[in-house]
């Protein structure tokens, strides 16, 4: 069937082939002539523009050379000449001083002015064909023959404007001129011929036009374009004839081209073949290659497939939960693994595949390594090595577990282990040591209890003992108004009887007046020997009966220091201690309360109680206007043996023995603080 077609479709193959190469070759020749057409035209519109700014750079050159005359003549301030036909006296100056001058021989002179020199150089240049025409001109000619013609005009009005120079080509007499102007400023060597006419420095007074004949550039440049037209049409030729070889030489490799296209379109129908059944096993390849990587990217360890090179062909994405670093940067920097692994884990990393068991297999190996964020963990690295079919190395695929948790079990079990032995052994060589101090320190810390607690009882008696002299102080307070009353009835029966007036009644009133009071005195008595009766056990008891009893004692001799005394209840407050205790306590603070005011003579001292219950406990306030506890003082006021009276005045243990008491023998607390102008103290049960 291949063979029965061929024929037709060489014949075609042909037909078509040589279509297109004729197509190149037209296009191939048009395009080369476009080419060198454009390339000429280039060329041409190249000389003009040379024509054009080889005229304007000899113009420019020309009035240069005029401008530099002129500031010459002016800096010498004009010059002499022999006076002629050719050169009369310039009637524009007449006005200057020395214009006509007579030798020392007889020879009359007169003198030329720039603008005079300028103008006869310009009158003999008219004379040459071939020479540029210069003209000194202006809007307001002194000479009728200076003033301009109509170019000139427009170009005086543009420079007037602020422009520096005004060119352009113009027709005249059958040629074309470059004609070019440049505006002549007034400077001082100027005035001493044009200040006369109003003119200052500065100021525009008119232009140097030159006109130069473009003939002879455009002679040359005709020439040089005759040799550029010359040259283009041998291009053309030359390159017209590449075309029509290369055509042929095309031709040729044409029909060549179809025998191998026949045999290339046989090969190809089998290589489509091969294709479509490699296709097929690609994609059952792909498939299994999906599979076994959605089995790598989805495993909690960190897989990697590192080639001999030290690139990577494959990094799980579990990389990242790893180190921190993405996949992707470990395949873009092969160094990155190195640098992940800690630096003392690093040379032991390098050389672990060459340690391997019996079977040859590398044995693994637990590293450290540096995460991204700077933390450090352990991993267990386990590495093979994979090789082709034919048996070359392709590498090493490494699977890498995360192994911080029971590295840092077995650190802490090792830390433990040590500890133990070391404790272990410690006890072991302090056993007998120990056994020996036990008794002895038992004994020491019987003595040392038992000497406390003689110690605290010595305390609490030396406060009873200071408080009993406190209180014997105000007993003598009490006692001196009914001993001043028991005296007085002595007197007034002993006035009866010697006036003889006396009668059984009067003493028998008398009487039971001196024994009221002197039962009074014997209550007292009995209240300060159960006040210091120690408690035994404890036993419920008022609040307010225990403020009162306190009082009780020391009512007089605040009555006699004026100090007011309020009492502010809410309810009767009952609570479990030992109220002979809680006593003692409440008239060490209101002693203590008592003294601050007579020692820092407070005009109307006052001694607030507030008694009541929080949280289902009693409290008591004892507040004072006195003035408060000093801040530097403050922390040490409960300290033992601490006072800030005199040694005969006090000895520094009341509210130290106060707060043992409370906190210590009935669970409560004892606090002060200041409080406007004054101190408080806090008891809490």
């Amino acid at each position: 069937m291949l063979a029965s077609t061929e024929p037709i479709y060489l014949s075609e193959l042909n037909g078509a082939h040589g279509k297109r190469i004729r197509n190149y070759v037209w296009v191939l020749a048009v395009g080369w002539t476009l080419v060198i057409a454009s390339s000429f035209w280039w060329s041409y519109c190249q000389h003009d523009h040379e024509i054009v700014e080889f005229g304007r750079a000899e113009a420019r050159a020309a009035i240069e050379r005029d401008i530099m005359y002129r500031r010459w003549a002016s800096l010498q301030s004009g010059l002499y000449v022999e006076i002629s036909e050719k050169h009369p006296p310039n009637p524009g100056l007449s006005h200057v001083p020395g214009r006509d001058i007579t030798t020392t021989t007889g020879r009359k002179l007169t003198m030329l002015n720039p603008a005079y020199m300028t103008r006869q150089v310009y009158e003999m240049a008219r004379e040459s064909k071939f020479v540029g025409r210069g003209h000194l001109t202006s809007l307001k000619p002194i000479r009728p023959e200076n003033g301009p013609d109509p170019w000139e005009r427009e170009s005086l009005l543009t420079l007037e404007k602020g422009a520096k120079e005004v060119s352009e080509i113009q027709e005249s007499g059958g040629g074309r001129f470059m004609r070019l102007m440049r505006p002549l400023v007034t400077d001082e060597s100027c005035l001493k011929c044009h200040a006369y006419y109003g003119y200052k420095i500065g100021e525009i007074r008119g232009g140097l036009s030159i006109s130069i004949p473009l003939a002879g550039l455009e002679a040359a440049a005709h020439r040089g374009l005759q040799g550029s037209a010359a040259g283009h049409g041998l291009m053309l030729l030359l390159g017209l004839g590449v075309i029509g070889l290369g055509a042929d030489q095309l031709s040729r490799s044409a029909r060549a081209q179809k025998r191998i296209e026949n045999e290339l379109h046989l090969s190809n129908q089998q290589l489509e073949q091969e294709i479509a059944e490699r296709q097929v096993a690609q994609e059952a390849q792909q498939e299994s290659e999906a599979r076994l990587r959605i089995v790598a990217d989805f495993a909690s360890d960190w897989e990697y497939w590192r080639l001999p090179d030290g690139s990577f062909e494959y990094v799980s994405p579990s990389a990242a939960e790893f180190t921190g670093y993405e996949a992707e940067e470990f395949i873009n920097d092969r160094e990155l693994l190195y640098r992940v692994i800690h630096p003392d884990d690093r040379e032991n990393f390098r050389h672990h595949t060459h340690q391997v068991d019996e079977k040859g297999r590398i044995l693994p190996i637990e590293i450290r390594i540096v995460k991204k964020n700077g933390k450090v963990s352990w991993v267990g690295h386990t590495c093979r090595q994979v090789h082709t079919r034919d048996g070359r190395s392709w590498g090493w695929r490494a699977s890498n577990q995360d192994i911080t948790d029971r590295k840092q079990i077995e650190f802490e079990l090792f830390e433990q282990t040590e500890q133990l032995k070391e404790e272990v052994t410690e006890r072991e060589a302090s056993q007998d040591e120990l056994e020996r101090l036990n008794h002895s320190l038992e004994e020491r810390v019987s003595t040392t209890v038992n000497e406390l607690r003689r110690k605290d009882q010595m305390l609490i008696q030396q406060s009873r003992l200071a408080a009993m002299g406190e209180m014997i102080n105000n007993i003598a307070h009490q006692w001196r108004q009914p001993l001043n009353n028991i005296g007085l009835i002595i007197q007034n029966l002993q006035l009866s009887y010697d006036s003889g007036t006396i009668s059984g009644e009067e003493m028998e009133t008398e009487t039971r007046k001196a024994m009221a009071v002197i039962m009074h005195m014997s209550r007292t008595i009995d209240d300060f020997r159960n006040f210091f009766r120690e408690d035994k056990e404890r036993q419920g008891f008022h609040i307010n009966s225990a403020v009162k009893r306190a009082l009780e004692f020391v009512s007089a001799s605040m009555e006699s220091r004026g100090i007011r005394v309020t009492i502010e209840t809410e309810q009767d407050v009952a609570v479990t201690g030992y109220p002979s205790e809680y006593s003692q306590v409440l008239l060490n603070v209101i002693a203590n309360a008592c003294e601050a005011c007579s020692e820092r003579c407070v005009t109307d001292p006052r001694i607030d109680i507030i008694i009541t219950s929080e949280n289902s406990r009693s409290v008591v306030y004892v507040r004072d206007n006195c003035g408060g506890i000093p801040d530097e003082i403050m922390p040490k006021i409960f300290d033992p043996y601490f006072t800030t009276r005199e040694p005969d005045k006090g000895s520094g243990i009341g509210l130290y023995m106060s707060k043992v008491i409370i906190e210590l023998n009935m669970g409560g607390s004892l606090t002060a603080r200041n409080l406007d102008g004054g101190a408080e103290f806090r008891i809490e049960v």
